[in-house]
């Protein structure tokens, strides 16, 4: 996994147009990011979840 601690991008984007389009491919391409993002963490949580149930099914049993 690669963690990004500080990211600076810097555009030189001349007129109204092709600013307005940049703002829609980033706004875009930035909720998808989060949706993967909420995503993996939804599921992350669920193995963590189903781990402890695993470990307490295993200390019951002894």
């Amino acid at each position: 996994m690669l963690t990004i601690e500080k990211l600076e991008v810097q555009f030189d984007v001349e007129g109204g147009e092709e600013e307005a389009m940049f703002r829609r491919l980033f706004n875009r391409n930035m909720q998808e990011w989060r949706a993967r993002d909420a995503e993996e963490r939804r599921l992350r949580r669920m193995i963590e979840r189903d781990r402890g149930l695993g470990d307490r099914a295993d200390t019951e049993e002894s």
